[in-house]
């Protein structure tokens, strides 16, 4: 069962990923809303896909993917906005495999997490995606 860092400082969109995650058999391993925590706890926990919100106590979800990417560049990671964020272009720009506003339809939300690992097992670079609802 594939792993999941959750990066989110609101409870109401953390319970719902969660649920959505379960569903298609992922397993969150490890879940904060400290950035720090996030880019500290990476290599030991080694998750399978990073998902992040770019608004998180202590640091922020922008470099959160830097710190990860500069150290681990095969790492999948998600950012996830309940804005439509200018930012959204320079976190592909630093790898991320995909970004996304919310609220996003649970439908597109399986749909992305599926596709990501189905592609990030067939080949190391992974395109990314921005999904905007």
């Amino acid at each position: 069962m594939p792993g999941v860092m959750i990066v989110e400082n609101s409870n109401k969109p953390l319970w719902l990923v969660k649920k959505l995650l379960s569903s298609i058999n992922y397993e969150v391993t490890f879940e904060t809303d400290n950035g720090f925590e996030a880019v500290e706890k990476y290599p030991i926990i080694q998750p399978d896909l990073v998902i992040s919100d770019l608004t998180l106590s202590k640091s922020d979800g922008l470099n959160v993917l830097k710190e990860i990417k500069k150290n681990h560049p095969d790492s999948i990671v998600i950012i996830v906005s309940s804005l439509q964020d200018r930012k959204f272009d320079e976190c592909q720009t630093s790898g991320a495999s995909a970004c996304f506003s919310t609220p996003i339809s649970m439908k597109k939300f399986v749909t992305l997490i599926s596709g990501i690992n189905a592609t990030s097992k067939k080949d190391s670079k992974v395109a990314p995606v921005l999904v905007d609802e």
